[in-house]
């Protein structure tokens, strides 16, 4: 996974630097994305032998690229491609009967954005984003320890077997976007928040017949640049 993930940053990166001159402008733009995630998931559902758990968060990352097209100076559509990682704790019983795990799950998300900037400035703008994420599951693990009766035993498998291979959600953001001093393009950085629909995570196998259907959640903090290819 690893090595995947520092293949796809360095075509990202390859890509941006391949591109011709640019000018922050209506028409299309074209950028790069990252930052972090906190992900969770909301209303489990646990059924089969649970003991009382408590599902937490998971820090990780995000990366990608963008299309935006603008209609004018202030509305823009955005498609993006992004490497999400996603996920969430879990913790149950204790040391003698219980579970300590962190599940990681590794997507390829589309996002189709709306962006809207209500503050316009010569220095710079503040913004509103919205719209629909498709999200498509390429890998992911679950890591941690299982104890039964005192003795410890090791949790380490993919998840991609018993995980949903989709995820469908509605994003939402506010950010402001900082022009270069040259007109020629600008930096941004905002805070995303992806509502989860419906059941994407079917997972099992936490403790004894336990069975997991929740929604994933993510808080993102993106920063990047953009620019007009002319």
């Amino acid at each position: 996974m690893k090595k995947m993930t520092r293949t796809i940053t360095a075509i990202i990166f390859l890509i941006f630097l391949s591109l011709p001159a640019m000018k922050a402008q209506d028409g299309w733009n074209f950028g790069l994305s990252g930052g972090l995630n906190m992900a969770w998931i909301s209303q489990p559902k646990v059924t089969g032998e649970p003991l009382a758990g408590d599902f937490g968060s998971r820090l990780s990352y995000n990366v990608g690229l963008f299309a935006e097209y603008g209609f004018n100076y202030r509305l823009f559509l955005q498609i993006g491609l992004n490497f999400d990682q996603r996920g969430f704790s879990y913790k149950e019983g204790d040391k003698t009967n219980g579970t300590d795990a962190v599940l990681k799950a590794t997507y390829l998300e589309v996002p189709f954005l709306f962006r809207y900037n209500f503050i316009e400035k010569e220095t710079f703008n503040l913004y509103l984003l919205g719209g629909p994420s498709f999200a498509f599951l390429i890998g992911g693990k679950a890591k941690g320890n299982n104890y039964v009766n005192g003795e410890e035993g090791l949790i380490d498998y993919k998840i991609t077997d018993t995980y949903n291979s989709t995820a469908f959600g509605i994003k939402l953001g506010l950010g402001a976007e900082i022009p270069f001093a040259d007109k020629q393009g600008a930096t941004f950085f905002d805070v995303r928040y992806n509502f989860g629909l419906g059941d994407n995570i079917k997972q099992g196998g936490y403790y004894e017949n336990t069975e997991v259907d929740a929604t994933s959640q993510v808080l993102s903090f993106v920063v990047g640049v953009k620019g007009y290819i002319e």
